[in-house]
């Protein structure tokens, strides 16, 4: 015996699984919360690496080709792929722009290319593309909210993903993008290329 979603009509065998996939996918009820920042989610090992990671930085996973950590070993597996190997397979059919993950492929080419952005800031005319960066906009701009803090100094952001950045670009130098014409180096490709716009075409 299955038990079947009446909205997409995907099939079960309990009951409890069938509730738990109506819950993230057609509600979107993240029952999982952070309790010292607004982080939720739709389960239980999200929260705990969320936790590991941001709180308790708990990071036994160390790169071997740098002093990046992660909470757990998909994270580490990600950033040796995309920051040492630059595996890149999926490639956007319009421009030069590629990426490990064909989920950041098919949102590029939403917000770039088709220039969609569904998700409006209630307070101001800012637009977002996916529902993450629009609460991004509303933590850091209006609500001035920045819960990821450098040890290593006074930095802090509203996103994980930028104090990735910052970590790899200002404290461990990482900038392996660099200019033909001079010493200029970066750590993502974009600002390279905007530096060579800027400073070598005019």
């Amino acid at each position: 015996m299955t038990f079947q979603c009446e909205e997409c009509q995907k099939s079960y065998a309990t009951k409890g699984t069938l509730k738990t996939h109506i819950n993230m996918v057609h509600k979107k009820i993240k029952s999982y919360k952070c309790q010292d920042c607004d982080y939720a989610t739709y389960k239980n090992y999200q929260l705990k690496r969320h936790r590991m990671n941001q709180h308790e930085e708990i990071k036994p996973f160390v790169c071997d080709y740098c002093n990046f950590e992660a909470s757990d070993s998909s994270t580490l597996k990600r950033h040796v792929k995309t920051v040492h190997e630059r595996l890149k397979q999926f490639k956007c059919g319009e421009c030069d722009y590629g990426t490990s993950y064909k989920p950041h492929l098919n949102l590029h080419i939403l917000s770039v290319h088709q220039k969609l952005k569904p998700f409006q800031c209630d307070e101001c005319d800012y637009e977002a593309s996916i529902r993450a960066n629009l609460k991004n906009h509303v933590n850091a701009i209006h609500r001035k909210f920045k819960p990821f803090k450098c040890v290593q100094c006074d930095y802090e952001t509203s996103r994980d993903v930028d104090l990735r950045r910052h970590i790899l670009a200002v404290h461990m130098k990482f900038r392996p993008h660099k200019c033909q014409e001079c010493d200029y180096s970066s750590l993502e490709k974009r600002s390279l290329r905007q530096h060579v716009n800027n400073i070598h075409m005019k």
